[in-house]
């Protein structure tokens, strides 16, 4: 009778001892599942930052998860019109590329300068203007958090002046008289925009900053307007030697006089370049 009773309170025990086991294991949190996302501290590059083609781009972050990082991933594309497919006949660029993070990490600190701005995109320079730089983390679980920051890629700055080629020229230390025609023709380029033409006569003299509406002895072409937001523009200027009025924008009246001049070409881009030709010598009788 007392080993019924020693075996039933052995059977009792055995049955709590299960029924505590399973309950803790239901109620263990280390077995829920994982829905927290993780956290992203984007420190580079920060919101707004300017970049011109050929810039390495320094990216800096810290991820963070209250289980287990898996990876990441930088995707940029641009945000003007939410069109992010890159097109060779713009030049938009589009970039995406991911990172594996260290197994078992929480915490993970990275930075790098890996990704360049290209300079050209399918041979088309690099379309400016603002682009999404977006960052995404993904842990173990597959639970994904992302961050956006906007980025700007500006143009290089235009350094170079418009050059200037000619197709007719005065000789020399060439003479005029009255009812001459003094006459000068060529063509002038830039690699962006030009915004001022000029020809001018100018007194044996007179200095470079003196090529101007106001300075120059006799305008033989003032063509602005004619060559605003143009890249190349083919002139032909001349001037009869006694006329009354040159060929400023507005006329200016003239008064001749004889004595050793030099005819030259002004030229400046929109970006403010500019360019002188030669001087062409001249002599008005």
């Amino acid at each position: 009778m007392r080993n019924n009773r020693f075996f039933a309170l052995m059977l009792f025990l055995s049955a709590a001892v299960a029924f505590a086991s399973c309950s803790k294991d239901e109620d263990d949190p280390a077995d829920e599942k994982d829905t927290t996302k993780p956290q992203i501290n984007l420190t580079s590059p920060a919101n707004e930052t300017e970049f011109m083609p050929g810039d390495a781009i320094a990216f800096g972050a810290v991820f963070s998860d209250d289980k287990e990082l898996g990876s990441y991933k930088i995707d940029i594309h641009p945000g003007e019109g939410h069109d992010h497919k890159s097109t060779s006949d713009n030049g938009a660029w589009s970039y995406q590329k991911s990172w594996s993070l260290p197994e078992g990490s929480t915490n993970e600190t990275v930075s790098h300068s890996e990704i360049v701005i290209p300079e050209e995109v399918d041979g088309v320079p690099t379309m400016p203007g603002d682009y999404h730089f977006l960052v995404y983390c993904t842990d173990k679980a597959g639970n994904e958090e992302f961050v956006a920051h906007d980025i700007i890629i500006v143009e290089p700055a235009d350094e170079t002046a418009p050059e200037i080629s000619f197709s007719f020229t005065p000789e020399e230390n060439e003479a005029y008289i009255r009812a001459d025609t003094i006459k000068i023709a060529g063509s002038v380029s830039d690699n962006k925009h030009l915004s001022e033409l000029l020809v001018a006569v100018m007194r044996s003299t007179s200095t470079e900053d003196m090529v101007n509406t106001t300075d120059a002895f006799v305008i033989m072409l003032n063509a602005n307007e004619q060559v605003a937001e143009q890249n190349s523009f083919d002139f032909n200027a001349s001037i009869i030697v006694g006329a009354t009025q040159d060929n400023n924008v507005p006329p200016r009246t003239v008064t001749w006089s004889r004595g050793e001049f030099y005819v030259i070409v002004k030229a400046v881009d929109e970006s403010g370049n500019t360019a002188f030709s030669q001087r062409f010598p001249i002599v008005i009788q």
